[in-house]
């Protein structure tokens, strides 16, 4: 699947970065043109978004780190992951935050078309975030949503197949999220998935969107521990990933497979 991604024109080249890798885009309306190459054009492909967690974790568990890798697409959702490009590459990549994507997108299907489904969730805050993105997108075509707790994968798959849905965004959580959208990648028809994480509790309501102070400085985890400090132990992995990226640097290493000959 990642040599039909290629032939996506616009698609920039991955860049790797440690154990995973990042899409360098240029900003917001060069991703949905990626997205849009892929609607219009039949192929198939799926992303997901890297920060320093992620990155971190897929250091320490290969297992999850070939899981992420089987994406195409890799948005560099955290500050951090910015860091480590301009470190380990020298280059100066734009952020491209999962919400602010997942918006981005919406908005564009509501103009273009675009059919979308949304799977994931509590219950409510599935119905919520459905109807605040019809109340705010009247020309939106959502053709199907179902909440996350189901046991019936392949129900699922029927029922998005079924919508005729061109995207699909998956809100079950990291690594979950990737694990079950890989697992059925082939026989999903829509040209796009996107793992979205804690996404539909933003639209619904549920969950503030961090101030737009935080997030054009990059410190939405910061808001995010302020608005709920029971996350601390999450934000554990923040200092482990600096540790990490320093000692890539100490050794020369741009990234995993580079080791032998860094």
């Amino acid at each position: 699947m990642q040599n039909v991604t290629q032939k996506i024109l616009q698609l920039p080249q991955n860049l790797p970065l440690m154990t995973l890798q990042v899409t360098p885009f240029t900003d917001y309306a060069h991703a949905c043109i990626c997205v849009g190459e892929l609607v219009t054009s039949g192929q198939k492909a799926f992303s997901v978004a890297i920060n320093p967690e992620k990155l971190y974790k897929a250091e320490q568990d290969r297992e999850l780190a070939s899981l992420i890798n089987q994406a195409q697409i890799f948005i560099c959702d955290g500050i951090g992951a910015a860091l480590a490009v301009r470190v380990l590459d020298g280059r100066a990549i734009t952020r491209i935050t999962g919400v602010a994507l997942f918006y981005a997108l919406v908005k564009k299907a509501a103009v273009a078309g675009w059919r979308i489904y949304l799977l994931g969730a509590a219950p409510e805050v599935n119905r919520s975030a459905c109807e605040r993105l019809l109340q705010d997108y009247p020309d939106l075509q959502i053709v199907g949503r179902h909440d996350g707790y189901f046991t019936d994968s392949e129900k699922i798959v029927d029922d998005i197949n079924a919508s005729g849905a061109e995207i699909l965004f998956v809100a079950m959580g990291s690594p979950k999220q990737e694990a079950w959208i890989a697992g059925h990648r082939e026989r999903i028809n829509a040209a796009f998935c996107m793992g979205v994480g804690g996404t539909f509790d933003v639209v619904s309501g549920k969950v503030r969107w961090a101030p737009l102070f935080f997030r054009q400085t990059g410190t939405e985890w910061f808001y995010r521990l302020l608005s709920e400090p029971k996350r601390w132990r999450r934000q554990l992995a923040l200092p482990k990933f600096l540790w990490l990226l320093v000692r890539y640097k100490l050794t020369g290493v741009r990234h995993f497979n580079s080791r032998a000959n860094p």
